[in-house]
């Protein structure tokens, strides 16, 4: 049986966890900066939200999101940073679960909109996306890292 709750601080190890799992698939590390960020996220609400996803008790997937005022949507959406399931825990229907429950809970928390990043080659996640009702749209985003201050 699948269970879908929200992280709070008190889950913050276990949804680190389980970034750590995500993003060993891709090799990317998670330090300390990505932890520290895990658990404000955990402990602040007005950052975004976190879902768990577990089956048969054990942590098989989880969501993020961050919270972003958008002038042209007239508010807040979501940014969905992550979504992931476990590799052994794919195509049951799962990630398709806990994205609805990710995005009807940042709806009730005010979301009029929810955006998010897809690798295009990943036709698995761009079929999940589309169909719940994301489209693409013809911008591009740029990024400045490591610090947009320099």
């Amino acid at each position: 049986m699948a269970d879908i709750f929200a992280v709070t601080s008190a889950h913050a190890d276990r949804l680190i966890a389980a970034v750590r799992r995500f993003h060993g698939e891709s090799g990317h590390e998670v330090g300390a900066v990505q932890e520290a960020a895990i658990r404000a996220l955990c402990a602040d609400g007005s950052l975004g939200r976190a879902w768990l996803l577990t089956v048969e008790g054990r942590d098989a997937g989880y969501a993020l999101a961050c919270w972003r005022h958008s002038i042209d949507h007239g508010g807040r959406i979501a940014v969905l940073d992550d979504l992931w399931v476990d590799p052994g825990f794919r195509g049951r229907g799962l990630g398709r679960a806990l994205l609805e429950a990710a995005l009807t809970d940042a709806a009730a928390d005010g979301a009029r909109a929810a955006m998010l990043e897809v690798d295009a080659a990943d036709k698995r996640a761009v079929a999940l996306y589309e169909s719940v009702g994301f489209a693409r749209k013809d911008t591009s985003i740029f990024i400045k890292e490591p610090a947009f201050s320099r």
